[in-house]
């Protein structure tokens, strides 16, 4: 299987790289996800936008998903060279790069994070731990939720109580779940439907679009509202690829990436909209939480409180940027505040 997925990237390496424009760059790319999901499927209106914009100068070439290189070895390809470009979910590197928790657990969109200079505060991370440059925090808009085969039940101060229940969940909701009294369950996404099916777990924590593409609608029926956290899917590129570039590349990259970004908040946040619609249609129903900002809240600090375990000293850096929020405001209305014991 190894050898199989090594061939078919030296054979997509090799097509990219047959017969480029003089002058021009010819960068590939992989995803954490095939073509057909919709954040592989988005983000090629980025890569259609560059490629129109930068014939001659720089153009990128997809060259797949997880049967290209496995989600949990893309950063690791990425910082080695064997690929230019990664596109994923920063919480699933979180073992290389305890700082994509900044964007996770942030309370600002891409385009602040921008223009406060927040997203270039994440740079020397990404230098340091990855060899990487990062091009733009690129889809954002919807957040995590959490769907259960029955009615949640909740607890005095209004937190959902999930005590004796199994999630099926990715590595980066585990302490979200434990804070609610259930038991992360982590297994592939595509084996969802059979653990549902068998009663291996009682629902999952995922993200607030794309539960119809799993067809398990039939086994969950209940969403604990609002969704929380943010989602945190980022464009890098090997740091000695981007340094390669002419200023002119970079600058294309950048500024497309910069007005991306507005395109697919817009997006994500609508199709948010739809499925909810979609999904209520069916008798699918919305619960929501008797306290939604308390409940918003403690799911930010959960995650900020992980970051500080991992990585300190930048927690103390990256938070007023990502998370700008004074911690004397927190504690007037009662809120956790992440630097008390």
């Amino acid at each position: 299987m190894a050898r199989s997925r090594l061939k078919t990237l030296a054979a997509a390496l090799a097509l990219a790289a047959c017969a480029p424009a003089a002058g021009e760059e010819t960068l590939t790319l992989v995803s954490s996800w095939n073509r057909q999901i919709n954040f592989s499927q988005h983000a090629q209106h980025y890569i259609d936008a560059v490629n129109e914009r930068g014939r001659g100068v720089v153009q990128i070439e997809f060259i797949g998903g997880p049967e290209v290189i496995p989600q949990r070895q893309l950063f690791y390809a990425l910082r080695r060279g064997v690929i230019d470009m990664a596109l994923g979910g920063i919480t699933y590197y979180l073992g290389l790069l305890p700082e994509g928790d900044a964007i996770f657990a942030s309370n600002i969109d891409p385009m602040q994070a921008r223009a406060s200079g927040a997203l270039e505060a994440l740079q020397p991370y990404w230098k340091k731990r990855a060899n990487a440059h990062l091009i733009g925090w690129m889809q954002s808009g919807i957040g995590i939720s959490i769907y259960l085969a029955r009615r949640p039940e909740f607890t005095p101060d209004g937190m959902p109580d999930l005590r004796g229940l199994k999630l099926r969940t990715s590595p980066s909701n585990r302490e979200l779940l434990y804070a609610f009294g259930a038991r992360p369950v982590q297994i592939a996404l595509r084996e969802t439907y059979t653990a549902l099916q068998r009663g291996i777990v009682d629902g999952l924590a995922f993200t607030s679009v794309g539960l119809a593409d799993l067809g398990v609608e039939e086994f969950v029926r209940y969403r604990i509202d609002p969704e929380v956290l943010n989602l945190s899917i980022c464009l890098q590129i090997n740091l000695d690829r981007w340094n390669a570039l002419s200023d002119e590349a970079r600058h294309i990259l950048t500024d497309e990436a910069t007005r991306y970004a507005v395109e697919a908040n817009q997006w994500f946040r609508e199709l948010r909209i739809r499925e909810y619609a979609e999904l209520a249609e069916t008798g699918f129903q919305s619960v929501p939480a008797p306290d939604p900002e308390a409940f918003r809240d403690l799911a930010h600090q959960v995650v900020w409180e992980r970051m500080r375990k991992r990585a300190p000293d930048s927690v103390e850096a990256l938070k007023p940027l990502f998370y700008p929020q004074s911690d004397e405001a927190a504690r007037v209305e009662g809120r956790p505040v992440l630097n008390e014991p």
